[in-house]
């Protein structure tokens, strides 16, 4: 969410300080200014009216289109990280295989098995499905209409009706099931191969949620050069999930990186949940210290019941020079995860302040060896169960 705001010039503004919470709404009607000074925000009295304030803010209105990559002819249903490939699958699964060979990556963590659905899958089955085909062309159809009436009500029912459509009515095809059993058996063997592909129609349909298509549609997007791979992997039973950034979003330091870690799975963190993550910085010089910047407060962590798997999305418009697309594609567990309350009375994290500040120095080491594999400054997000590091994403960051 704060990477599209930021794209599009829109304001996204936490005031986790209740005293500062009442002085904000103490102005409600009121002409602000809005500052950002080091790492606070600082609202102030404006002069300005209404139409100078929009002038001055908002994302320039003549951006080019986005160039997405088109996808290639593939006769395999399912690929393994060798055949991933530019009009294959998109950049996480791409960014996943290089990581997963990097020697130097692989010193300070580990890269999951994965294995993926490319582009075109979705089209197969379509093909293999002419009746659903049909609802879905008049679905698509219908939403079209009610953009052209600028009827938002209409769209909104007419995307759920297209969702609705790939959820429920696509069979599917006959000659996927050995594949799929192939994939489970290669990430875990706990999952069937119908429940597999239930969450793939799940990831697929997620192309016309609101959010994304009206997101597609500011970038002057066809809807018909997006395209959605999914990529399959095992869920990490994980302790604690983290995102690092290797520059500092908040000062815009490249010398330092700065890390978010939490209680179990990474839904929590990046589902923009109640609470605070363990939060630090630190110096990309080895040995540098970590200063740690907020202890976690979340009070609820998600956990996989038991072997499962997490069907991602990972279409060709995420990831971009200029736009990273960040969670406008779902990604979904075969099996429903279970929140936990969090007793942080008995948490490492909290209490044992060597090991935490053993992982914290290990996850600094795997941002700088990341980030050097890649040549960029990177959004990293991973998860740690017991003394192993396990990277499940890298993209470029948007700063």
């Amino acid at each position: 969410i704060a990477i599209r705001a930021r794209q599009t010039g829109v304001l996204l503004a936490a005031m986790p300080d209740p005293a500062g919470w009442e002085g904000l709404i103490a102005r409600a009607g009121e002409g602000v200014k809005i500052d950002v000074v080091g790492e606070e925000v600082v609202v102030s009295a404006s002069e300005l009216g209404v139409a100078a304030a929009a002038s001055a803010a908002g994302a320039p209105a003549s951006a080019p289109a986005l160039a997405l990559q088109p996808k290639a002819d593939v006769d395999d249903w399912v690929v393994a990280p060798e055949g991933y490939a530019a009009g294959v699958v998109g950049g996480k699964s791409s960014s996943l295989a290089r990581l997963g060979v990097s020697p130097a990556v692989a010193a300070h963590g580990s890269v999951p098995a994965s294995s993926a659905l490319p582009f075109n899958a979705f089209e197969r089955a379509l093909a293999a499905d002419a009746a659903t085909a049909a609802k879905l062309t008049a679905a698509i159809a219908a939403i079209a209409a009610a953009d052209a009436s600028g009827d938002a009500a209409a769209r909104r029912a007419a995307l759920a009706e297209t969702r609705a459509t790939i959820e429920h009515d696509l069979a599917m095809p006959a000659d996927l099931v050995a594949p799929l059993t192939a994939a489970s058996a290669a990430h875990g063997g706990a999952c069937a191969p119908e429940d597999i592909y239930r969450a793939v129609k799940r990831v697929w349909a997620s192309k016309w949620n609101e959010r994304a298509y009206l997101s597609r549609k500011a970038c002057g997007v066809e809807e018909d050069a997006l395209h959605v791979a999914t990529l399959l992997m095992e869920v990490v039973p994980a302790e604690a999930a983290f995102v690092l950034h290797t520059a500092n979003p908040l000062t815009g330091d490249a010398t330092e990186v700065f890390g978010e870690v939490c209680v179990g799975l990474g839904e929590a963190l990046v589902g923009n949940e109640p609470g605070s993550a363990l939060s630090f910085t630190a110096s990309k010089t080895p040995g540098a210290a970590v200063a740690i910047r907020s202890l976690p407060s979340k009070p609820v962590a998600h956990r996989a019941p038991y072997t499962t798997m997490i069907v991602r999305s990972d279409s060709n418009g995420e990831d971009l020079e200029g736009f990273a697309g960040a969670g406008l594609y779902d990604s979904v567990t075969v099996v429903p995860t279970e929140s936990h309350v969090v007793n942080y009375a008995d948490e490492p994290l909290v209490w044992d302040e060597a090991k935490r500040a053993a992982l914290l120095s290990r996850l600094v080491a795997l941002a700088v060896a990341v980030e050097a594999e890649t040549g960029a400054p990177q959004d990293i997000e991973g998860c740690v169960v017991g003394n192993d590091i396990y990277v499940l994403q890298s993209r470029n960051q948007v700063l």
